[in-house]
């Protein structure tokens, strides 16, 4: 049957879909995403990541035989900041960056002549994607939201100039099914104090190792993007800016504690407030959870951070992120300071 080539009249369609700018499930599933497309146009020996990152950021490549090598992030305790110690690019590489927690100060790290050097760019947005520049000076670029609010599984992934060959097609309904069972059954617990905590935690687990086993090609659920285009991105930053304020301020009269920034800057919207502990992580942690406050880690050192320094792994073994979301307020992180400061004083 021949296609009638009317123009004009009502729409039968949406298009034409922004190519550029693709939705996915999750981080890990923008970047293996991102991968794909550079290697169909790239010839790529291998890539060059910091050193300072989730085993998710590093397994993409991997699954496509890509060699990974690492550059120094570490805490300059004499300029009181994370720094990046940057080595000479090699041939065809891909170079991959990060701001961290929603910060922009990153010592020693000159993109501008730092680009030009390599092959392609990808930089990682997830942690600084509601602050700061709306574009990125890289070749590719994705942001996961997944920690900045409560979706099952939404990410985002960008190409500078072109657009991407492949489209998702396919919703990971298994993942996002447990996800969505474990929100509510969570939800209930907060709000009414009955049920039992350790089903949701096990849903939530059972999710994340579905997504560890099986997360590339998949796209967002409608409802989950319908919900992301509502999102008021300005209410979010403006509580989290309040609340990493008092955090940091509170900080400064804990020497147990060293601040890895000082200050929330006019482009910072904080995912967490990071604090490096120079012993007790641990201890402190259970102290915190005895007192229903959880301040999660990142990252754990996994197989797959092979070859990073001694420097390098000092902020996998102190960091500790304080959670500073937009579900709390000053009072919350008044009372967190002060369980912290109680911990140190016993």
């Amino acid at each position: 049957m021949k296609t009638i080539r009317e123009i004009g009249s009502e729409f039968w369609t949406n298009g034409p879909t922004s190519r550029n700018r693709v939705f996915l499930l999750s981080g890990r599933t923008a970047l293996e995403y991102i991968i794909r497309d550079i290697l169909k146009r790239y010839e790529i020996n291998s890539a060059l990541l910091p050193s300072y990152c989730c085993h998710t950021m590093i397994e993409p490549f991997f699954r496509h035989r890509i060699p990974v090598r690492f550059y120094d992030i570490y805490f300059d305790e004499v300029k009181g900041s994370i720094t990046a110690d940057v080595p000479k690019a090699r041939e065809n590489e891909v170079f991959y960056f990060m701001n961290y927690f929603g910060f922009h100060e990153l010592r020693g790290l000159d993109l501008n002549e730092v680009l030009d050097n390599y092959a392609v760019s990808i930089e990682d947005r997830t942690h600084s994607c509601m602050g700061g520049n709306s574009e990125s000076n890289a070749d590719y670029s994705y942001a996961s939201y997944r920690k900045w609010t409560g979706f099952d599984g939404i990410a985002v992934a960008v190409k500078k100039n072109g657009g991407f060959v492949e489209y998702p097609k396919t919703e990971n309904s298994g993942y996002t099914s447990l996800r969505r069972q474990a929100f509510s059954m969570k939800r209930d617990f907060i709000h009414s104090g009955f049920g039992d905590k350790e089903a949701f935690l096990s849903l939530f687990e059972e999710a994340e190792h579905l997504l560890e086993l099986d997360y590339a090609g998949y796209k967002p659920s409608a409802d989950t993007m319908a919900a992301f285009l509502q999102l008021d991105t300005s209410c979010i930053a403006e509580k989290r800016k309040e609340n990493a304020v008092v955090l940091l301020e509170g900080l400064k009269d804990i020497p147990e504690m060293e601040r890895m920034f000082s200050a929330v800057k006019e482009n910072d919207v904080p995912l967490f407030v990071p604090a490096l502990v120079k012993t007790g992580r641990t201890e402190l942690r259970k102290y915190l959870i005895g007192n229903t406050i959880y301040c999660p880690i990142h990252w754990q050192v996994s197989e797959f951070h092979y070859g990073i320094s001694k420097r390098a792994e000092t902020l996998y073994r102190e960091e500790l992120s304080l959670v500073c979301d937009q579900r709390y307020d000053v009072e919350d992180m008044e009372r967190m300071i002060d369980c912290i400061r109680k911990f140190y004083v016993r």
